[in-house]
């Protein structure tokens, strides 16, 4: 592991590395994920990818003034999401590289080459049957989407209530559309609140906590 944007271990329990397969009970990481997912995504065949921009379009219809969801590189963001093969799923939203690849295939190039109409039915079908690829693919399809910077600009030029949208409101905050305090309001603020020194914080240790959706 290194220190590299997106596989620096997360603070407050994290491990320093990753763990092999059997040890730790066999997951992927035993504490939060990290910021940005895997350094290395899990690489998916020229049809599974197919199958990923086919249903980014369908989940996200394209439309004029924005990217098509099949353009904004989703598919390396799905990879970077997915659990690698031979560790146990933990975090959201549980896609493990197998069962994962195998839904994609079975969609393969009959979805690919079907109509929008048969595209969404596919998909459907997925939904109406609680198949876990449903989840998985509108999760990652909608995080990965809104999280592209050309889906940024969008937002800022096609909708008034995202003139000053940046993505993730911290650190910056949304000054444009923030109204200044004045003195009364911030002499009221707080109340009886108060706050701990900086020397009495103490670090809290969660490489204990765990949130698994099972243990199968």
């Amino acid at each position: 592991m290194t220190d590299r944007l997106g596989e620096a271990p997360a603070p407050l329990g994290a491990p320093e590395t990753t763990l092999p397969p059997g040890a730790g009970g066999g997951y992927f990481e035993t504490g939060r994920p990290r910021l940005g997912g895997l350094e290395r995504p899990v690489a998916f065949d020229d049809v599974q990818a197919e199958v990923l921009r086919a249903a980014a379009d369908t989940i996200i219809p394209p439309a004029d003034g924005w990217p098509a969801a099949s353009e904004v590189d989703v598919v390396t963001f799905v990879g970077r999401y997915v659990t690698p093969s031979g560790y146990r799923n933990k975090h959201f939203p549980f896609a493990t590289e197998d069962e994962f690849k195998a839904g994609l295939d079975a969609l393969g190039r009959a979805f690919v080459d079907a109509d929008e109409d048969g595209r969404a039915a596919a998909i459907s079908a997925l939904e109406t049957a609680e198949d876990p690829l449903f989840e998985q693919l509108r999760s990652l399809v909608y995080y990965g989407y809104y999280s592209r910077p050309e889906v940024t600009l969008a937002i800022r030029r096609n909708l008034p209530a995202g003139r000053d949208y940046h993505g993730p409101p911290l650190p910056y905050g949304y000054l444009d559309t923030l109204e200044a305090w004045d003195e009364e309001t911030l002499a009221a603020a707080g109340g009886d609140a108060g706050y701990t020194a900086t020397d009495e914080v103490r670090r809290v240790d969660l490489s204990k906590l765990t949130w698994l959706q099972g243990r199968g």
